[in-house]
């Protein structure tokens, strides 16, 4: 059986990896190869005209064009002639992309042309990349759910050491009188 000491150092050492992990995910920039300039700007334009959005994620929704923006007068600025376009985001950033592509409603044959285009070019990319984010989240809620664990544990014998020391008082109580 393990004492309480050693599952105490076990929970430290779970919660600084726990930290780590979710350090590391929300710092990580994950890569979305846009092919080119044209589809960059695209889904821009689908962001700022073709996307209908909610009180619950207008503020990722500006935070992604915004870096979507920022990316764009970069490479614009850049000398570089590589042929595929190459934007790096964030979880949040990547999560907000992922749902602008999968909850849209459009009007027009024209639209529904380029906004499948646009799928087709950059969805498998962008599922690739929140194929890692779930992953990054799998290891974030293994080590929690470890944590959990681990405080019912710590929980039951911290318990079961105090009704061992009340019974020790106890019997020195009784041998007393």
């Amino acid at each position: 059986m393990k004492n309480l000491e050693d599952l105490m150092a076990r929970r430290t050492e779970l919660e600084k990896k726990a930290e780590e992990l979710q350090t590391t995910q929300a710092e990580h920039a994950f890569e979305i190869n846009l092919e080119d300039r044209k589809m960059l700007k695209t889904i821009m334009e689908h962001l700022n005209k073709g996307y209908t959005w909610k009180t619950q994620n207008a503020a990722v929704l500006v935070t992604l064009y915004d870096k979507l923006k920022e990316q764009n007068n970069a490479l614009l600025k850049s000398d570089s002639e590589e042929t595929d376009t190459i934007v790096s985001l964030r979880g949040h950033e990547l999560n907000g992309l992922y749902q602008a592509l999968l909850n849209v409603e459009g009007t027009g044959v024209e639209n529904a042309r380029k906004f499948i285009k646009m799928l087709t070019l950059v969805g498998e990319s962008v599922t690739t990349a929140m194929t890692e984010l779930a992953e990054m989240n799998n290891k974030i809620q293994e080590t929690h759910q470890e944590l959990s664990k681990l405080d019912s544990e710590i929980e039951k014998l911290s318990a079961a050491e105090e009704i061992s020391e009340s019974d020790v008082e106890l019997v020195t109580d009784e041998a007393g009188q």
